[in-house]
């Protein structure tokens, strides 16, 4: 099983340069360790997410500071863009890289963020579906034709010419198996999460895509099957619990109206209830939160299931120095996992 890093950060930063030392300093780590990736992400016009609103950049940044781990958008919400962009900002990563990039896919889902791309909302779904085989293209250096300021139609090459001559594609799903079904009719790969699933809703969706796969006629034990986590580890369960839960709650806080309406059982709930309960709900089933063995256990019932990756979110709040030592006990979980 892989293990990588994922950050998604919420901040209100009063020190905006000090917010990416984490970011910095951890993918030191990774790169140092032996993880095998960095998941970037998009997220715009609001503190949850904001301080990532091209991951492009930051996978420019972590380019120069690394030298062996992969680095990857998770996601690119791709109806905000134009192919040819994505590709010409990725084919500079990869060329910086040395042939390190890999990009994970998303349609996106919060209104607000259409702003960029108000006309593609309604049919965001299928716009990044019809436009995977064309950023494939595109990577691999074939031309496509286009309308130019004059009106004309024009053939463009995008530049510069990325490293790696094939694109390696991840689609971000929801718990809906069908997502699944369409990585793996695409040759894709999965990014997924136990956000709004459980351990046991992830089956279902895994078996979708082996299947689709095959029908395909793609080898249906190829692919990657990658789960992000919420990641906290630690010495014992008594430390991490008490180290966690304000920053996570307060995490959850901030995020509540993203959430809430994906738990019935928690339509009722308010305030301190509601996040009780669900940091309860991550830290017994759903989150990469306790000591290395609890971990331990976790990540090989995942494996178990035919998960191949956990992405570790692990910039969520817990002060940059507690997350750097967890970093070390995460360690170990990988290198027991991988034994």
């Amino acid at each position: 099983m892989d293990f990588s890093l994922l950050f998604f950060a919420n901040r209100e930063a009063t020190d905006p340069p000090k917010e990416y030392d984490l970011l910095i300093e951890s993918a030191r780590f990774a790169d140092e360790h032996g993880f095998t990736a960095l998941w970037l992400p998009e997220r715009h016009f609001h503190p949850f997410g904001g301080a990532y609103p091209n991951p492009a950049l930051a996978a420019a940044a972590l380019a120069a500071r690394t030298e062996r781990v992969r680095l990857r958008a998770g996601s690119v919400v791709l109806p905000l863009h134009d192919p040819l962009s994505v590709v010409e900002d990725w084919s500079f990563v990869d060329n910086l890289s040395r042939g390190r990039v890999d990009l994970s896919l998303a349609t996106g889902w919060n209104a607000n963020d259409f702003v960029l791309r108000p006309e593609r909302y309604e049919t965001r779904r299928a716009f990044t579906l019809d436009h995977m085989d064309t950023l494939r293209d595109l990577w691999a250096g074939r031309a496509t034709t286009r309308v130019n300021g004059e009106g004309k139609e024009v053939v463009v090459t995008a530049y510069p010419r990325a490293v790696q001559q094939e694109l390696n594609l991840w689609l971000t799903c929801s718990s809906n198996p069908a997502n699944f079904g369409e990585a793996g009719t695409r040759g894709a790969n999965v990014l997924t999460a136990l956000l709004f699933q459980t351990v046991d809703d992830l089956v279902p969706g895994i078996e979708s895509y082996r299947k689709a796969r095959e029908a395909a006629g793609f080898d249906p034990d190829g692919g990657t099957i990658t789960v992000m986590l919420h990641t906290f580890v630690g010495e014992t369960e008594e430390e991490v619990r008490s180290t966690i839960r304000e920053p996570f709650r307060k995490y959850l806080e901030s995020s509540v109206s993203l959430w809430r309406s994906k738990w019935p059982e928690l339509a009722r709930a308010d305030g301190a209830h509601l996040l009780d309960h669900a940091f309860e709900r991550y830290y017994r089933s759903s989150a990469l939160f306790g000591s290395v063995d609890r971990c331990v256990d976790f990540a090989r019932e995942l494996r178990e299931i035919g998960v191949d990756e956990i992405a570790c979110l692990v910039d969520f709040g817990v002060s940059d120095l507690q997350t750097l030592a967890g970093l070390e006990h995460l360690d170990r979980v990988r290198r027991e996992v991988s034994a």
